[in-house]
């Protein structure tokens, strides 16, 4: 961090983005936009920063094993507030605010968005105004994604949880909040304007140290772009790799920043396809795939350095340096092959008992970057004899669920490429590879769309969600992992980019490897004259 040299807040800053938040509230947030506004008007018992190193803000240590914080087996965990936290209208912020946002959450009348891993918490105590003892259904190892947060009681107490979706004042442009910053005003649509809350105080930040922000929404990127050049922006989000030529010859007061991001890019296996449940053929299709000369190709990465081989890439603390990374070879890829059965008939197609080796692969539209990754994909396999067919949907089509006939939930590919976004807790692998996942009747909304059916993953899946130590945790997705690459049950790719631009006279920009949280330290942005 960038010391703040002093004095009075101020500067104007204003953040442009291509969407508006549309539920900037804990409960209700579901949008990256909403996110992003959110660490600016709301604290949080700990925060994950952009290495996802956790840290308390609004606790006064982060609840640990190591600390006492975590006792009986994990399943009682105590959290200890700061006695100097205070709402944006001044009134305090107790121990009984974590508790009535807990009960909230899990009332079905209040739509909360996010009720899963909050409802682990079987009761919260509080014995002082300081203090909450959550009592766990039982150990619970992502608990620290899941401490509740603050809800203002004093002002929402005599509410029922079924209207605050109905008040503007709470939904959309909620007044008494416990951030840095509060909203001065909202214009439906446009913007959203916010002061310093002179009543906030953090474990981990000092600000905040802004006079204003402005968060701008813009129609398109080509606008957004344009008042970057014209200097009416202190720092813009929401551009994608194919948005990059817009950022070309940018003033010189106006930096391009480009972060990895902790995401992959990757290839699901349709493993409910007979062909694709022989490893010696998953073998041949990783083989085959020269991913290095992809990035070079058509993501301009000559070092190669954007290649994932797992699906916790750093900056994850559950990345494994230690896992291999494959290797471009053709020749392997054909013996292996070969070993399987397939042979190669006069077209040059592999061929098994008189049926080709034809496989579909399946992406999203209207991702020039995507369509040019699977025709790469298109080449690499055609070189060993196996013929590929791209078909491209539209987002609700690729993504929805399987009772609305969604292509992945429905298992209508043999190969299908698209990315996954991770955040600091791994416990997120669970609903993609556990077999109870696997979409269907019983689970619609599962993600485990590769249908992978391993009973060691789920038992590392499961000793990860029930180990509450670190180290414990560590060792059950270190052998997750490597069964995952052993098995070759998907074919990681790439990581995505987090791309920004930002005026020169801010300071303490840290983008975060999740682009819905580069406002996670907003509270310690300033701006130099």
């Amino acid at each position: 961090m960038t010391p703040y040299p002093g004095g009075q807040v101020s500067g104007q800053l204003t953040l442009g983005d291509l969407a508006l938040p549309s539920a900037p509230n804990p409960l209700f947030a579901s949008t990256s936009a909403d996110l992003a506004l959110d660490s600016a008007l709301w604290g949080q018992p700990v925060v994950f920063d952009n290495h996802f190193q956790v840290h308390a803000d609004e606790l006064t240590e982060v609840p640990l094993p190591e600390n006492g914080g975590v006792t009986d087996d994990g399943k009682t965990i105590t959290m200890h507030l700061r006695p100097d936290l205070r709402w944006s209208d001044n009134q305090p912020i107790q121990a009984a605010d974590f508790r009535f946002w807990w009960r909230l959450n899990q009332d079905p009348q209040t739509g909360a968005i996010l009720r899963s891993g909050y409802d682990q918490i079987d009761s919260i105590e509080t014995p002082d105004a300081l203090t909450m003892v959550l009592h766990m259904k039982r150990p619970f190892g992502p608990y620290l994604f899941y401490l509740p947060l603050a809800a203002p009681e004093h002002a929402w107490g005599h509410l029922r949880p079924i209207d605050l979706q109905n008040i503007v004042s709470i939904y959309q442009a909620p007044q008494v909040t416990s951030g840095p910053y509060q909203v001065e005003r909202f214009e439906p649509g446009k913007r959203y304007v916010l002061t310093p809350n002179h009543a906030y105080h953090s474990t981990l930040f000092h600000g905040p140290y802004l006079a204003g922000i402005t968060y701008q929404v813009y129609p398109s990127v080509q606008t957004l772009s344009q008042s970057v050049r014209q200097g009416t922006l202190t720092i813009a989000q929401g551009y994608q790799e194919p948005d990059l030529p817009l950022l070309r010859g940018l003033p010189g007061r106006v930096q391009q920043v480009s972060v990895p991001t902790a995401s992959y890019a990757h290839l699901d296996l349709n493993l409910d396809h007979p062909l694709l449940q022989d490893l010696r053929v998953r073998q041949a299709l990783q083989a085959a795939i020269d991913v290095c000369g992809l990035l070079h190709d058509v993501l301009k990465d000559s070092s190669c350095q954007r290649r994932v081989n797992q699906v916790e890439p750093s900056p994850s603390l559950y990345y494994d340096a230690a896992l291999p990374t494959a290797k471009y070879n053709p020749a392997l890829a054909r013996r292996l092959l070969a070993q399987a059965g397939w042979k190669t008939n006069r077209t040059g197609i592999l061929e098994k008992n008189s049926q080709p080796f034809m496989l579909r692969l399946v992406t999203t539209s209207q991702d020039p970057v995507r369509l040019a990754v699977a025709q790469v994909l298109e080449r690499d396999l055609r070189a060993i004899g196996i013929q590929l067919t791209i078909i491209t949907y539209d987002l609700n089509s690729f993504f929805g669920l399987s009772t609305r006939g969604g292509v992945l939930a429905t298992g209508k590919f043999d190969l299908a490429l698209f990315t996954y976004f991770n955040g600091p807790e791994p416990d997120e692998a669970y609903s993609v590879f556990h077999s109870s996942q696997v979409p269907g009747e019983q689970q619609p909304g599962g993600s485990n769309y590769g249908r992978v059916r391993d009973a060691q993953l789920d038992q590392a899946l499961e000793q990860g969600r029930s180990l509450v130590a670190f180290s414990a945790r560590h060792e059950a997705y270190q052998r997750f992992l490597a069964r995952l690459n052993a098995q070759v049950y998907m074919l990681p790719l790439y990581c995505e980019l987090n791309l920004l631009t930002v005026d020169a006279h801010l300071h303490n920009i840290f983008p975060d490897a999740n682009p819905s949280l580069n406002t996670w330290n907003i509270a310690d942005w300033w701006l130099s004259s």
